[in-house]
Parts: C-alpha cells; structure tokens; sequence
C-alpha cells in the first residue's frame, strides 16, 4: 500500500510539474504570435485605404489571409478574425467607392468616422482576444453579437457597407 501511495505521490507531482512547465515555458512563445498578430494587423490597416490602383485588392487579400493565419497561432477565435477581416473589406470597399466619387489625394478615400467607430469595436475584440485571452474566452460570443449588431445599425445609411458586412465571400 505504502508503494501505491508513493507512485501516485509521483505521478501527481510528475503531472502538476509537467503542466507549470509548459505554461511558463510557452510564455515568450505566445509574447511572439501576438506580436505577429499584432503586426499583421498592422499592415491590414494600412491595406484598407483606397487611393485608385488596380492592385490593391490583391495587397488586401494577401493582408487579410496574414492576419488570419497570424491570429489563428495567435490563439483568437475563428469568428472574431472573421468579422475582424470582414469589417476590413467592408472599409476597404467605401474607400474605394469614395476615391472613385472623389478622386482627391488629400481627401478621396475616406469613410465616415461614425462607421469607423462601429467597424472598429471588431479591432477592440481583437485586441482583448490576444492580450487578455482567458477573460475574453468567458464574453466574446456575447460582445461579438452586440458588436455586429451595432455595426449593422450604424452603416444602414451606407449601401456599400450593408452589403459588405452581409457579403459572405468577403471572409
């Protein structure tokens, strides 16, 4: 019995230890996919903003499949990355409707700042997910919810972003 009792004394230590250290040891590991999310992100912002040429789509695509591969080691949810990725195309396709309306270099390209606000509570959710990744895992389902929703509400005065956001092909 005394053996038995020792064996399971190892085994639990064994475990426990094995556990503490793959989480500390995974800590610069999850530190670097973040910052790559983060900088993928980056350069998706930066993709989203029309000034007429023909390639820009393509740059677009090649940003948004980065970021999602980049959010995916990351550790952020499929669903959050998605309408992250679609609220981007959604931008990216009133900024080009505003650029060919306004083919001005100071001023074409722009979208309303009422629609950036409700298209960026996708980047918040973003954000939390890769910062805060075990508190955002108990409420993004919910806040997820709410923020398309309020997305929806506010682009209805905007065509191109209502079909945007309900364009399945744009994830």
């Amino acid at each position: 019995m005394a053996d038995l009792v020792g064996v399971l004394q190892l085994l639990g230590a064994g475990s426990i230890g094995g556990v503490v250290a793959q989480y500390v040891g995974a800590g610069p590991e999850r530190r670097q996919a973040r910052a790559a999310a983060r900088s993928a992100m980056a350069a998706l912002e930066e993709a989203v903003w029309s000034e007429g040429r023909q390639e820009e789509w393509g740059q677009l695509r090649s940003a948004q499949h980065a970021f999602e591969a980049a959010a995916l080691i990351a550790g952020v949810p499929q669903e959050i990355a998605s309408w992250y990725v679609k609220t981007r195309g959604a931008i990216y396709r009133e900024s080009r409707r505003s650029w060919e309306q306004y083919p001005d270099p100071e001023c074409g390209g722009g979208v309303r700042t009422v629609h950036l606000n409700a298209l960026n509570e996708a980047t918040v959710m973003v954000y939390l997910a890769l910062w805060h990744p075990y508190r955002s895992k108990l409420l993004w389902q919910r806040k997820l919810k709410s923020a398309k929703t309020r997305a929806r509400v506010a682009v209805t005065d905007s065509s191109t972003l209502s079909r945007a956001l309900d364009d399945e092909s744009m994830i």
